[in-house]
């Protein structure tokens, strides 16, 4: 009874994994991405970084409309600067810095260029 169980739940649990990292593909492959960087930079791996990408993450995962995004490819930090790579023509920007600025370890909110994103707080001016 539970080989023919396994044999019928097996093919349909393969295909309804599928279809959920299909359908999340972009979600993936940014969560993918930010920690491949973060956990291939030379020296040690440092929690509080990774724990900050988490959030970072998190963040943009928990707003469906930031979670779908075409444009955004990864996060990664530079020191307490958050780096975005997002298309700079991209119309969620603003709400990403919306969200993003309220996460603790996060002082500036930068593109791949090293320019500020409108409404992000650097503490480093003051």
């Amino acid at each position: 009874m539970s080989r023919l169980f396994k044999t019928v739940a097996n093919p349909f649990s393969r295909t309804a994994l599928i279809m959920f990292a299909w359908t999340h593909r972009r979600t993936i492959m940014r969560w993918g991405r930010s920690f491949w960087t973060e956990l291939t930079q030379p020296g040690r791996i440092d929690p509080k970084r990774v724990a900050v990408i988490g959030k970072v993450l998190w963040a943009i995962t928990r707003d469906p409309q930031l979670a779908g995004a075409r444009q955004l490819k990864h996060v990664r930090l530079d020191d307490d600067r958050l780096v975005i790579d997002a298309s700079t023509r991209w119309k969620g920007r603003a709400r990403l810095v919306d969200t993003l600025s309220e996460i603790e370890g996060v002082n500036a909110i930068t593109d791949e260029r090293g320019r500020v994103l409108s409404g992000s707080i650097d503490t480093t001016a003051a």
